[in-house]
């Protein structure tokens, strides 16, 4: 037999209480998972976004390199027995036939770009890149910046050198207060120090004149091995480097440059008979030259 127990108003009364406080509850746990997934949500978003834009910017800039890598080997090859060149606008660059770019040239391939544009174009001669036959090398050397349409402030630099070496330069930053980022660098050259005459160290420091220092290479170069290392006096600052060889034959070097911040304050520019290796600001931000090759932090 069931009994059924009187039940007071102040019973059911506190009996509601609990059920909505436990339901309030609940419900305030919820919103605060809502939440929490709305923020990484809009998180993984920006970040998908930033990404996809860098991946644009990366995917021109190769283009365009493959675009000049691919007339400098067609001129090799000697295709057509002529030359191949590219011609660059704000919105499209176009690969070409011969010693200068028609517009109505019927063999032109034109590449058209619609999330990013070609701007500051510092070519010698003009807006094209021409390669020369049976080298590779060119005289309408110089550089062409990239930028995103939607986001002007990311931008890459392409570099195009007197011996058709195409590159996107590379900037090595320091991070904070870590010294050995920029503290070890290489540089595959792509032609030999064999033969030439003088190492340039181009110290500034304004407002006073910049210091040079000028080393003789053969006096430091013996049984296919180059290796300098010295400190030179910047307006009472010594600084210190060594550059060495790490491989020298008939057509190509590769070359070691130490340049520790601990002991180097100035901004310094590297050359050899003329020709930009490297340049440092004083914080050791490196940026390879023309002549530089192909640079890689160690």
């Amino acid at each position: 037999m069931r009994v059924s127990l009187p039940v007071n108003s102040d019973q059911k009364s506190l009996t509601g209480k609990k059920l909505f406080s436990s339901r309030a509850f609940t419900l305030i746990e919820l919103l605060i998972v809502v939440a929490i997934l709305a923020i990484l949500f809009v998180i993984i978003l920006a970040r998908f976004g930033t990404f996809g834009k860098q991946v644009d910017l990366n995917t021109t800039s190769q283009r365009i390199i493959s675009a000049l890598q691919l007339a400098r080997n067609q001129t090799l090859g000697s295709e057509g027995e002529t030359t191949y060149g590219v011609y660059f606008e704000s919105d499209k660059y176009i690969l070409f036939k011969g010693a200068s770019y028609n517009p109505s040239g019927t063999e032109n391939k034109v590449y058209d770009l619609t999330k990013t544009e070609i701007y500051d174009i510092n070519i010698i001669g003009g807006s094209s890149v021409v390669f020369e036959r049976v080298r590779g090398t060119t005289s309408t050397y110089g550089s062409l910046k990239v930028r995103l349409l939607a986001d002007s402030a990311k931008t890459q630099t392409i570099l195009i050198n007197p011996l058709g070496q195409v590159s996107l330069q590379e900037v090595v930053t320091p991070v904070g207060s870590r010294i050995t980022d920029t503290r070890h660098l290489h540089f595959d050259l792509g032609w030999t120090i064999q033969g030439k005459n003088t190492l340039q160290l181009v110290f500034s420091n304004p407002p006073n004149p910049d210091t040079i220092e000028n080393i003789t290479i053969s006096n430091y170069l013996s049984g296919g091995v180059f290796d300098w290392e010295g400190a030179v006096n910047v307006n009472g600052s010594d600084q210190t480097l060594r550059i060495h060889s790490h491989f020298i034959d008939a057509s190509n070097t590769i070359l070691s440059i130490h340049r520790d911040r601990r002991h180097n304050d100035k901004a310094l520019q590297i050359l050899i008979d003329s020709s930009d290796i490297v340049s440092y600001i004083a914080d050791g931000q490196a940026t390879v030259g023309f002549f530089g090759g192909a640079m890689t932090q160690q």
